[in-house]
């Protein structure tokens, strides 16, 4: 695994710009590099790339925010990649590999205090940095608030251990159930030999309402409610629960409640529904589960009889904001009412407990309770206290603390070794521009599947987790939707002779000329590989590290291949974009020609048939095949339309010529359409394998 630091990017090839969905995201996830890994059914490759930047990778596939796909360029076509769900297909999927214990090239001793995502994320980077880290952690077990408040629902607890055991298995040390500023103090830890201090507590309080009646029997405050959920899968509520608050928590708060069994559990927020900060989705999942939401209305007293709680009295906002954009709500006088609940949860939000600086000189906190620290270097007033996440933030994401852990394990390193280091991926690069909108149409649309859940009534009944995530084949498919912004062509200044080919054969009018007479390519490249394959002074190479035009798959498959047993080998160059009947076929006899090693079929897979070149056509016959069959797409199936058969075609003309003049024949060489149900490749692959036991004997 790298370490993280002074990593460059893989695939922008030294350009100032790159994909909006990386920039998009808080550390900087390559998304669009795992994607098209899966894309090839690369699982394990791509799971690596996913672990190399994140060390929660379960926890966000499930939960993160996924700022990515907000910046996702297929916004302006259909609907932005999953990127968050394929992340989770990853995590579930591959068995992540033993991790050694980092080495420790260090005498320097690092304290992180709290074991949440920037405390996970600084831990990390700081071991495989080479430096010993203890955590300190004043819960039962690490993950801070995504541990504490995040229904086990939506995030099991054991995917939460599974990421933890990596940092676990780096030789990082835990100290749960330890809580500094009580247990311990940061003098004490000073004391015990560590020369660096990282807090990362976040804001483990629930923020109570200044009105009347929030002392009553009922009144539950919502990371308390959580936290004993969660734990105990219990909490002490009556029939009709009232949640205040229209963020991810009071959503978090309202779906755990209904689970405990009331007859009705309410919403209630000042905020319209477009203003509600969360989103969309998280509201629709709390709808879809038949939770009552009260939009525009402002607390104003908690009523109560007997000292218990008899419901809430609202107010209908004017509005949320002031002229200024500032936080100042306003009501209508007058318009007082009341919704009736025996049970109200208040989530409007997270504060801090500052009783880990306590006796702290130095320490700058300002009036809402955070911690001060420099946004660059994370450095506190007090040298060698540093800290991030949310009790400097305020109220962030995951990712956003994250990022945070990630920043300060480097400055942290940087501080102790009078180093400069940096991690280019943090650079201030441009994102590529929007799509251009005549190429808006010419760009294939293709349906965004939906989270596979367990029904309604067993949601609603139990606490077991709602989304089931992704199969193989669907988890391929929507990886393929990817049209790999920033990574696709390029042209070299120095070969390129101006003729005007690259124009002529792109589908998409993505290559120009410019005044020097040297062509350039454009981040709306949709890399189908054309103007790679018919450029005739090789000028034109792709970017991307994952990009793969067939040769290594080939030699790879090549070499494992039955040829020493006398049987033939015919190599099926497919498109992994097309649906692949061989692959999911009804027809056995499809399906077992395809996977059957006895059947004489060597599968190479290439992510579009135009990046086929007559070059690999013929190698196929120097690395030892037979005969080579072109296993085609239909037009509905093909990421790229018509264009790859066609252009695959002249290749494949081009190849048999010269397998005609060196006498090897060019009926050997063979396009097929393994579109529908297969049965037009079922035909010429038994055809080629019959011809070449023939020819061979």
């Amino acid at each position: 695994m790298a370490t993280n630091v002074a990593i460059s990017s893989n695939v922008n090839g030294g350009s100032n710009e790159e994909a909006p969905c990386i920039l998009g995201c808080p550390i900087r996830q390559d998304g669009r590099d795992y994607i098209q890994l899966i894309a090839r059914r690369k699982f394990d490759e791509a799971f690596e790339v996913v672990q190399n930047r994140n060390v929660l990778p379960s926890a966000c596939g499930r939960i993160c925010t996924h700022p990515c796909e907000d910046e996702c360029r297929r916004n302006s076509l259909d609907k932005p990649l999953a990127i968050a769900w394929l992340k989770r297909f990853l995590s579930d999927t591959v068995k992540p590999k033993p991790r050694k214990q980092a080495e420790v090239k260090f005498d320097e001793k690092i304290a992180i205090v709290g074991a949440g995502p920037a405390g996970l994320a600084a831990a990390h980077d700081l071991a495989l940095l080479g430096y010993k880290c203890v955590v300190f952690e004043a819960k039962e077990n690490p993950g801070g608030m995504i541990g504490i408040g995040v229904p086990v629902f939506r995030l099991p607890r054991n995917e939460i251990a599974k990421d933890v055991a990596v940092v676990r298995d780096l030789g990082v040390e835990f100290r749960c159930n330890t809580s500094v500023g009580k247990d311990i103090t940061i003098d004490e830890i000073k004391d015990e030999g560590f020369d660096i201090v990282f807090i990362t507590v976040g804001l483990p309080l629930s923020r109570s309402l200044p009105i009347k009646g929030v002392d009553l029997k009922g009144v539950l405050k919502g990371v308390d409610f959580l936290e004993e959920a969660n734990s105990t899968g219990k909490a002490d509520i009556g029939e009709t629960v009232l949640v205040i608050g229209g963020g991810a928590v009071a959503m978090d708060c309202a779906r755990t409640a209904l689970r405990l069994g009331p007859k009705e559990v309410h919403v209630s927020c000042l905020e319209s529904r477009k203003e509600m900060p969360t989103s969309d989705y998280e509201i629709e999942e709390t709808l879809h589960e038949g939770i009552i939401l009260h939009t525009s209305l402002g607390p104003k007293s908690v009523v109560g009889k007997d000292g218990k709680v008899t419901g809430l009295e609202t107010l209908k906002v004017i509005s949320v904001f002031d002229e200024q954009g500032r936080f100042n709500p306003s009501f209508h006088e007058g318009s007082e009412s009341v919704i009736n609940a025996d049970t109200i949860i208040i989530a409007i939000g997270q504060g801090s407990d500052l009783e880990v600086v306590k006796g702290v000189e130095g320490i700058q906190t300002t009036r809402g309770g955070t911690i001060i620290a420099d946004k660059d270097t994370f450095m506190t007033d007090v040298p060698g206290i540093f800290a991030g996440g949310d009790i400097v933030l305020g109220r962030g994401t995951m990712t956003m603390c994250l990022g945070h852990g990630k920043k300060a394990a480097l400055t942290i390193h940087n501080y102790l070794r009078g180093e400069t280091a940096k991690d280019v991926r943090f650079d201030d690069i441009a994102p590529i521009p929007e799509l251009a909108e005549r190429r808006v149409e010419l760009i294939k649309r293709e349906e965004k599947p939906g989270m596979p859940a367990i029904d309604d009534d067993k949601r609603k009944a139990s606490f077991d987790e709602v989304e089931t995530g992704f199969d193989e084949e669907t988890a391929v498919r929507e990886a393929q939707r990817c049209m790999n912004c920033g990574a696709g062509a390029v042209v070299s200044p120095e070969l390129c002779i101006g003729c005007l080919t690259c124009v002529r054969a792109c589908p998409y009018d993505i290559p120009v000329i410019n005044e020097d007479k040297v062509a350039y390519i454009s981040g709306d490249c949709q890399s189908c590989g054309v103007c790679v394959v018919e450029c005739p002074a090789n000028a034109i190479e792709f970017k991307g590290a994952f990009e793969d035009q067939g040769e290594d798959e080939l030699k790879n498959a090549l070499k494992d291949s039955i040829k020493g047993n006398g049987k033939p080998v015919v190599v099926n160059l497919f498109c992994h974009y097309s649906k692949a009947p061989y692959i999911n076929s009804d027809n056995n006899e499809v399906k077992a020609l395809f996977s059957d090693p006895k059947s004489g079929l060597v599968n190479v897979g290439v992510l579009g048939l135009s990046k086929i070149n007559a070059t690999l056509l013929l190698h196929a016959f120097e690395h030892g095949a037979d005969a080579v069959l072109v296993s085609g797409c239909g037009d509905d199936d093909c990421h790229y339309g018509k264009s790859c058969v066609e252009w695959v075609s002249r290749k494949i003309e081009t190849a048999r010529e010269f397998l005609d003049a060196v006498g090897i024949g060019g009926e050997r060489l063979v396009v097929c359409d393994a579109a529908n149900d297969g049965s037009g490749f079922l035909e010429a692959a038994k055809s080629l394998v019959e011809k070449s036991d023939v020819l061979r004997n």
